[in-house]
């Protein structure tokens, strides 16, 4: 083999390997239902977390952080911060949404969904500064309420409404009232 050849052939090779340590190779992640998908810059460490549609779950941000990733690498926890507003995205191992909200200053603020892991409305809750506040309602896996009813200040408050899995209301509570 001639000299120049062998030359050309290591400088390939060398040209190769480091082409490739400098691609961005990305894992991706995502809902069996399509409904979101996580990508992982693994040379950068960056994460985007976008929708059916493509785009952004949570447009506007400073920053984004993946603070918790299940066993097989896929983000549970994901958090966009926004100045002092902290919004928070948990999923579950199915890629599934599983809750999310704002946090301020530690504690749970303004409207929080739940979802339950085939992606409907588990509750929906108002806090203010991690209290609930306000309505108060948990539906079952159907769709049908289970229980509604109002918090103040972090107590329950009011009547609240008992439903069973037909949507009959069965019982009701007034935690207003003495010995409630």
């Amino acid at each position: 083999m001639k000299k120049h050849n062998i030359s050309f052939i290591l400088s390939l090779a060398v040209l190769l390997v480091f082409g490739a340590a400098c691609t961005n190779k990305t894992q991706e992640y995502a809902a069996a239902d399509g409904s979101v998908k996580a990508t992982l810059n693994e040379r950068t460490g960056e994460w985007h977390i976008t929708g059916p549609d493509g785009q952004e779950v949570v447009p506007e941000y400073d920053s984004m952080r993946v603070t918790e990733v299940s066993t097989d690498g896929h983000p549970m926890t994901v958090v966009y911060y926004n100045g002092a507003v902290q919004h928070w995205l948990q999923y579950y191992s199915t890629m599934r949404l599983r809750s999310q909200g704002d946090v301020v200053g530690g504690l749970r603020e303004g409207h929080w969904v739940y979802y339950h892991p085939a992606g409907n409305i588990q509750a929906e809750a108002t806090y203010i500064g991690g209290r609930e506040e306000g309505a108060y309602r948990v539906y079952r896996e159907n769709g049908v309420p289970y229980y509604i009813g109002q918090y103040h200040n972090g107590e329950r408050t009011g009547t609240w409404e008992v439903y069973d899995e037909s949507g009959q209301l069965v019982a009701t509570q007034n935690y207003d009232a003495p010995n409630s």
